[in-house]
Formats: C-alpha cells, sequence, structure tokens
C-alpha cells in the first residue's frame, strides 16, 4: 500500500512539472487547431434595395439581418479541425429569394485555391463576389447556383 501511495505521488509531481515546462513554451502557431475566420457581407443591390439575409452553419443560427443600400455586416467563427465548416445564407430581397454557401471550407478554407482569412463579399442581383485580396477588386464571382462566373 505504502508502495502505491509513494508512485501516485510521483506521478503526479511529474505531471504538474511537465504542465508547467510545457506552459512555459512560447509557440508560433494556433495550438487550437482551427484557423479565425471573418465573413463581411455588404449589400450592393442597387437601385436602394434593402438586402435582408440570415446565415447559419450547423451548429449556429446567426439570425436575420437587414442591410441599408451599401450597408455592411460581419460575424466571426473558427473553422474546423476536418475542414467541413460551412454557412450558408438565405437572401432576399423584393420579389427575389436567394440562397449562397457564404463560406465553404472547401472552396475558401487553406486546402483551396481562393482561400481567404477575411472573406469579403459584395452582394449583387447577379450573386455575389468576393474580393480578392491579391488582385485588389471584388472579381471572384458566382451565379446564385454557386458556380464562378466568367
Amino acid at each position: 500500500m505504502k508502495n502505491i501511495l509513494k508512485t501516485q505521488v510521483h506521478v503526479v509531481v511529474i505531471y504538474l512539472l511537465i504542465k508547467i515546462a510545457f506552459s512555459q513554451v512560447k509557440t508560433d502557431f494556433d495550438v487550437n487547431w482551427s484557423t479565425s475566420k471573418m465573413v463581411r457581407i455588404t449589400n450592393r443591390l442597387g437601385d436602394g434595395l434593402t438586402l435582408n439575409l440570415h446565415c447559419k452553419s450547423a451548429d449556429d443560427d446567426l439570425g436575420l439581418k437587414i442591410l441599408a443600400p451599401n450597408g455592411s455586416w460581419s460575424f466571426k467563427f473558427r473553422t474546423s479541425i476536418v475542414g467541413t465548416t460551412l454557412f450558408y445564407c438565405h437572401f432576399t430581397w423584393p420579389g427575389q429569394s436567394k440562397r449562397f454557401d457564404i463560406y465553404d471550407d472547401d472552396r475558401d478554407g487553406v486546402r483551396s485555391h481562393i482561400s481567404c482569412i477575411n472573406c469579403i463579399w459584395d452582394i449583387s442581383i447577379q450573386g455575389p463576389c468576393m474580393f480578392s485580396e491579391s488582385d485588389h477588386a471584388f472579381n471572384i464571382c458566382y451565379d446564385w447556383n454557386g458556380n464562378l462566373r466568367t
């Protein structure tokens, strides 16, 4: 019994020493294994139209937002470590109802060719356009079916 108690004390001491040692280590990488992202959506419908949007993921309902002409709204989130993060939005304005995946890890994540940390979108009647950091322009445009416009 005395040996078991002695062993347990040693294990606790070793655990505490390891925990202290690792708390002193500085890292240059994200230890959460996921990436912090931001999506910003701006109403570029034109003609003084108000844009209603309601964005969701499998885990989060971000609620209804109403954007005046040229108005913007943004949200932040952390991506899944398995690369399955998806936020979709339902957009409405007079006479129209559209849906679009505003963030899709397959399209916008670190393994894609159009990766974004700050995913900045202009919403027009023709469809959403994402800001290209390399070109400094809103030239990554999709139709409302999710197809890349050329």
